[in-house]
């Protein structure tokens, strides 16, 4: 990889068009004052926006266009290899030179370029959103404020707290429904869009997350079993989620279902061995 930093309402829509309404600069202006108050002399930069890229020429430029931009943000665009115009589109947003952008030399994963955003991620609270147009950066307050705040340590965006604007495949929500099921039964976390990519976390989990065993899609969901093992707090909050206008899916059904159940296992695995280890602790204890 290669680094060029050139200067709540459950309301479900169903349409073909995205209805996402777009912020202007001077709309964030709550927010820009509230990260002020979380900024200190000898650091500026308090929040980090870390978006993946491959392949999203049709929407990246609006996206960097709208999200929000003011000296206690830096934005990082991780692109995982694209082969088309996504990398020309971004220089045609004004101020495109304040992005970091970073480059992968071959394609390695949606979970991997989050990861290489966060060894240049330098913000207090660290977001990750898609860039395919179906996240609004309007909800990156919601979503930052808890952490902020000191209620959580992880958040996860969630349509069903939120709203959805389209038509939501049935096998997705069933797939949904059915990890929901594993994560709540076995590890007792009740998340209902555990594989939303729209979600923020403080800095103090980098290194935790770092350590992520899977590189694909199923990060989603590792990130939320990592958090939950180290006893870290995980909150879900509404968003608003938009149809796909360009472009399609490059999830794998399949592939994602197989390493999903593959990583419940694994962790169900490492819980068992936690709790192993803490019951002969307190035996230990006990006896001497």
């Amino acid at each position: 990889m290669k680094l060029l930093n050139r200067e709540n309402s459950n309301k479900t829509t169903f349409n073909s068009v995205r209805i996402r309404s777009s912020k202007n600069a001077s709309d964030f202006q709550e927010m820009y004052m509230y990260l002020k108050e979380h900024q200190n002399i000898r650091k500026s930069v308090v929040l980090s926006i870390i978006l993946p890229l491959y392949n999203e020429e049709k929407t990246i430029r609006s996206i960097l266009e709208d999200l929000p931009r003011n000296k206690s943000i830096e934005i990082i665009i991780i692109d995982d290899h694209s082969s088309d115009n996504s990398l020309n589109e971004i220089r045609k947003v004004d101020g495109y030179g304040q992005f970091k952008i970073i480059h992968h030399l071959a394609n390695s994963g949606y979970g991997n370029a989050i990861i290489t955003g966060m060894q240049y991620a330098t913000g207090d609270v660290i977001v990750s959103m898609d860039t395919d147009g179906q996240h609004s950066p309007a909800d990156i307050f919601d979503l930052i404020k808890p952490i902020f705040d000191g209620e959580a340590d992880n958040t996860i965006g969630s349509r069903y707290l939120g709203s959805y604007h389209y038509h939501l495949p049935i096998a997705t929500r069933l797939g949904e429904v059915l990890i929901e099921k594993f994560l709540h039964f076995f590890f007792g976390i009740k998340i209902m869009n555990n594989q939303n990519g729209f979600r923020a976390f403080d800095k103090k989990l980098i290194p935790l997350f770092s350590k992520a065993k899977f590189k694909g899609y199923a990060f989603c969901t590792e990130q939320i079993l990592r958090a939950k093992l180290s006893e870290h707090r995980i909150l879900e909050c509404p968003i608003n989620l938009y149809n796909r206008e360009y472009g399609y899916s490059k999830i794998i059904l399949r592939k994602l279902t197989l390493n999903i159940f593959a990583c419940l296992l694994i962790y169900f695995l490492k819980k068992f061995h936690l709790n192993l280890l803490k019951k002969r602790k307190t035996i230990k204890g006990f006896l001497w």
